[in-house]
């Protein structure tokens, strides 16, 4: 399946990515480079490979995101690495997607046709929306370091410590559903209520509500919102 690369808001390539090791949840494919990343990220992506200890810090501020071509962003729970090395520019270059859900496995890339990413009113995300929901729900947690959790009073919301990513919003109100992860936490999706405040909210704002899975939210509310949306 065909994807575009992002780093921030800028498009930085395309990919035509496979199934890998399915134990881990592995995603590769060529990845073929645009300008944006011969110009923004590349140096980057060298002076990481060559270091004896590379800056993780350094790699994830590229904010790297994949994108299939049917919307969905994909949550890797395991890191993105582009294996490209200065010197061998004319080599090919591959990128490779780990810890990615089994579901999206199965429904996009071993199904055949793939399953429908999302229905109406619920629609996929740009990325520009994606990163201005991820970037307002810290500001409602108190959240304001890209590295790690600054809560502003002991009273925190569920979310402050979890792992969030912005996947598809219902286009009839603030609704956004997120990739939510958490050690121990079960429910690994979640529709959060963004408020649109701009600051800290208290422990009970944004509205969230969990999913166990992708399956739980379009069973239960997805296809419900469906026939609401038809009617």
């Amino acid at each position: 399946m065909n994807a575009t690369i992002y780093s921030n808001k800028e498009a930085i390539g395309i990919a035509d990515l496979h199934v890998g090791d399915g134990s881990i949840g592995h995603i590769y494919g060529q990845f073929l480079p645009n300008e944006n990343y011969d110009t923004q990220v590349r140096k980057s992506v060298w002076e990481f490979h060559k270091s004896p200890v590379p800056d993780e810090t350094t790699w994830t501020a590229l904010l790297l995101n994949v994108q299939l071509e049917n919307g969905y962003f994909l949550f890797a729970s395991g890191g993105i690495t582009i294996d490209d090395v200065h010197g061998a520019e004319n080599e090919i270059i591959r990128i490779h997607i780990l810890g990615i859900d089994s579901h999206v496995i199965e429904d996009y890339f071993l199904q055949d046709p793939p399953v429908v990413f999302i229905e109406e009113p619920w629609e996929p995300l740009s990325i520009g929306q994606k990163i201005a929901f991820e970037s307002e729900l810290k500001k409602e947690l108190g959240i304001y370091s890209a590295t790690g959790i600054e809560a502003s009073s002991e009273e925190q919301h569920i979310l402050n410590d979890f792992k969030v990513s912005a996947l598809c919003t219902d286009q009839r109100n603030d609704d956004v559903l997120f990739v939510t992860r958490k050690t121990g936490f079960d429910q690994h999706f979640a529709i959060v209520h963004l408020s649109w405040k701009g600051s800290k909210e208290n422990q009970f704002y944004p509205g969230t509500t969990f999913f166990k899975d992708f399956d739980e939210f379009k069973y239960l509310k997805m296809f419900w919102d469906k026939v609401e949306w038809e009617d």
